[in-house]
């Protein structure tokens, strides 16, 4: 991860379902809105307009900005509370792939232990490279990042400043005759501050300071007093009449980076991942080095999770790269586009540029991420009526859209995502609409309650008492769920205090905590599903719609996970994820 500070939308709901956005949350800071600046007329600095930073329907609309510091502190304290830890100082120094004398363990790595000096032999079954634009994995793995745009160098700052700029605590986007820069607001009153090199910067700078982000410590790294003051000449001659002092730098850097996507995004043993700046990078302007590496981990891991645990077919993992070069071949589409508009001179004032903005904000926030048709994207196969015009219509490739329900059994009233954990499972929804009476939806209950029920037909276990859900949300969860693979949600527009839930056929009496009345049927006319058909759709351990079909069609639901599900699931223990290290492979230290 790079010292990037924001968190788009669309990573804050998926850190809401791991229970960790309140802790950042806490400590960071949200930005709300976008300033955009550039000559007016007579050539003065003046404020084009200024307009909301998010506009996609989402119950975070804003950029979370936490420092680097803070974000992996929140994430190594959970990684520690389930009982492991991240082992630094470490380096990957070789690996090396032999699927044909160890199909169970082929990945052997040599990793660098800085604190003994040992070379540790590793063995493991995959390989995540998440080690930035410079990967050592990707170099090992023969792969090839291929440049699509121009370098371009920044000058990178957390700092403190005494301003009379009005729009210090907004992103500001500034641009003059005298070049351009962007400030986004920091917890503290700080900012981070970008501002973008010119050649006759580079002159002076070149051999003095190294390529890439200049890693913080307790002392400024050599010769960032001249880099300061190449960002404080450039700072206050871009940002008059106005000033801008800075006082404090709490972290500098110079950025350089070429928008550029990897040829592949696995190696040809399809053991070896590439996420994050490993495998695509894009300038710093719309923020989303980081936000794209963690929805690369995220789409990735669960995947590898149902592999490990011999519930899943090999084949899932294809998906990964598929889904994700899709998105971020449309980000740098993007990003070569925006760079183009933003660096003109007239940049900021040009309806080109604000059509360009406007149009992106879908995009950037990862709201509007859609997934192409695939393994698990199955847009040609909607059976179900669905309103397009819906705000948010089930779409299968995009995300379901959180919604407020009230719990069947108290009344509660929940949003979606406080009861959609991720956990690693598939979420089946049934949207009923008005429908619990109906032969359709009787139907439909008899089947999820038959041996060829999608919610039992994979599963492991074989006793019966472990079929009743118990209560989970994004809080707390449950051992006795751990076996599933696949969740149940009931929502639908009638009034719960007039239907007894012992009273629904089966299986839904025993997922009652899942139960819920969506008041006024707004989440179902949201999602674009008339109450008087309903809607089936199955939802991945990510958010993302995987299929939607029509309330008699819950057999579609179990071929399609009939396609990368394994019938036959494999043993556990021969599918432990952990990663092992010598010790316990009888493997060296060198």
């Amino acid at each position: 991860m790079t010292s990037a500070v924001g968190l788009q939308p669309r990573t804050q709901e998926i850190l809401h379902t791991l229970n960790l956005h309140d802790t950042l949350n806490a400590r960071g800071n949200r930005m709300s809105e976008t300033a955009f600046w550039g000559p007016d007329a007579t050539g003065r600095l003046s404020r084009c307009t200024v307009g909301p930073e998010v506009t996609s329907p989402t119950p975070f609309p804003h950029v979370l900005v936490t420092d680097q510091g803070c974000t992996e502190g929140v994430f190594d304290d959970e990684i520690s509370a389930r009982g492991h830890r991240v082992q630094r100082p470490m380096e990957l120094v070789h690996y090396a792939c032999d699927s044909a004398s160890d199909q169970h363990w082929p990945v052997t790595a040599y990793v660098r232990n800085h604190s003994s000096g040992a070379i540790e032999v590793w063995h493991t079954k995959y390989l995540i490279g998440a080690d930035g634009a410079g990967s050592i994995v990707r170099h090992i793995a023969g792969l090839r990042r291929k440049p699509n745009g121009g370098e371009e160098v920044w000058a990178v700052a957390d700092v403190w400043a005494h301003t009379d700029f009005p729009d210090a605590r907004r992103r500001a986007a500034v641009w003059s005759s005298n070049g351009g820069c962007m400030l986004i607001p920091n917890k503290d009153n700080g900012m981070r501050v970008y501002v973008q090199l010119q050649r006759k910067h580079l002159n002076v700078l070149d051999g003095n300071i190294p390529g890439g982000f200049v890693h913080p410590s307790t002392a400024l790294p050599e010769n960032s007093t001249l880099l300061f003051e190449i960002l404080q000449a450039c700072l206050s001659e871009v940002m008059a009449p106005f000033t801008m002092d800075i006082t404090r730098v709490a972290w500098i850097s110079r950025y350089r980076v070429t928008q550029g996507i990897a040829d592949r995004f696995v190696d040809p043993f399809q053991r070896t991942y590439l996420v994050g700046d490993a495998c695509h990078t894009q300038s710093p302007k719309a923020g989303q080095s980081m936000n794209l590496g963690m929805m690369d981990s995220f789409n990735l891991t669960w995947k590898l999770a149902l592999v490990l645990k011999g519930m899943a077919k090999p084949s899932l993992l294809e998906s990964y790269e598929v889904e994700r070069r899709h998105i971020a071949n449309q980000f740098i589409e993007f990003d070569i586009k925006f760079a183009h508009i933003y660096l003109q001179k007239e940049a900021l004032g040009s309806p080109e540029f604000f059509s360009v903005w406007k149009q992106s904000h879908g995009f950037i926030s990862g709201c509007a991420h859609r997934y192409p048709e695939g393994l698990l994207t199955r847009a040609s196969g909607v059976r179900a009526r669905i309103n397009q015009s819906a705000a948010e219509p089930l779409t299968p490739g995009k995300r379901l859209h959180t919604m407020t329900l009230t719990r069947h059994m108290d009344g509660t009233a929940v949003g979606l995502l406080e009861d959609m954990p991720s956990n690693g499972r598939f979420h089946l929804f049934v949207f009923a609409g008005k429908l619990m009476t109906f032969a359709i939806f009787k139907a439909m209950a008899n089947f999820l309650s038959s041996s060829e029920s999608p919610l039992t037909y994979f599963s492991k276990s074989t006793d019966s008492s472990s079929d009743s859900f118990q209560s989970e949300n994004i809080r707390q969860g449950h051992v006795s769920n751990s076996f599933r693979y696949l969740d149940l949600f009931l929502i639908h527009t009638s009034n719960h205090l007039e239907i007894e839930l012992c009273k629904l056929p089966k299986p839904f009496p025993r997922w009652g905590s899942r139960v819920y009345e969506d008041v006024g049927g707004l989440g179902h006319a949201a999602h674009g599903v008339s109450e008087k058909y309903g809607a089936l759709a199955l939802v991945r351990p990510d958010g993302y719609i995987t299929a939607v079909t029509s309330l008699d069609n819950a057999r579609g639901i179990l071929d399609c996970l009939k396609d990368f599900m394994l019938e036959t699931p494999s043993d556990y223990e021969m599918f432990d994820p952990g990663f092992h290290d010598s010790s316990s492979m009888g493997g060296s230290m060198v």
